[in-house]
């Protein structure tokens, strides 16, 4: 049996890098063909995906995959003292009458998140199921923001994305690492239990409140910016259980 990993026939930086990094590894990296179906021959060799989410979704239908992730409502569950902000989770209506908050839709596919003065701000509103789910929180100001490849309570691979307002994908200082480093493992060792064992994490430092977590993002479809490739391989086959 193959060890193959299902890759997104739309080619990306990042799909091009995990291809590369995927040459001395056991694994094998297919973009098989344009029309997102997997050949029957390969399908049982088809041990993880990595792409776009709708294209995960539909291979990991293909090949028997279960494609991990957190629970729709994880974050609201996280406590003040990692989210250094208030946040909420509900039905769009919900928050209708918001003024001034940053939203985001669950499914990460209905609109984009950002931040709104008002609600009904958000590019074609009036097109938006009401009843749909979204994360509100309050707006505060992001100094850093660095993505994590997780896998079994231990980051394996991580990147800065954005600093002061610009993307930004440089080295943190030793200052920096070892004071996420430290962030992360109290986090982890209250919500591990509460992740798949191998998951993408975010934090960054909000001005004036210090270190806190941004969100979790399953690995199949997570963007890498400047992390290691190989080590990125790893957690997300480990994000892709084979039933």
């Amino acid at each position: 049996m193959k060890n193959i990993i299902a890759l997104s026939p739309i080619y990306t930086e990042d799909s091009n890098n995990l291809k590369k990094a995927s040459i001395n590894s056991p694994y094998e990296l297919n973009r098989f063909n344009a029309k997102w179906n997997v050949p029957e021959e390969f399908r049982t060799d088809v041990i993880a995906v990595y792409g776009e989410d709708i294209y995960a979704e539909i291979v990991a239908e293909q090949c028997n995959l279960t494609l991990t992730k957190p629970k729709d409502n994880w974050l609201v569950e996280i406590s003040e003292e990692f989210t250094k902000r208030k946040i909420s989770y509900g039905q769009l209506k919900d928050f209708v009458n918001e003024e001034n908050i940053f939203i985001k839709c669950s499914d990460f596919k209905s609109f984009k998140a950002g931040v709104f003065d008002k609600v009904t701000d958000i590019k074609g509103f009036d097109t938006l199921d009401s009843d749909s789910m979204v994360f509100t929180s309050e707006v505060v100001e992001w100094e850093l923001e660095v993505r994590c490849f997780v896998i079994n309570n231990e980051i394996k691979t991580h990147s800065s994305y954005w600093r002061n307002d610009e993307f930004d994908t440089s080295q943190l200082s030793e200052i920096e690492q070892n004071d996420l480093f430290e962030f992360f493992e109290n986090f982890i060792r209250q919500y591990s239990e509460t992740l798949p064992k191998a998951i993408v994490l975010d934090f960054g430092i909000i001005k004036g409140k210090g270190w806190a977590l941004i969100e979790a993002n399953p690995a199949w479809c997570s963007g890498l910016y400047a992390c290691d490739a190989a080590k990125a391989l790893g957690v997300i086959v480990g994000s892709c259980v084979k039933n």
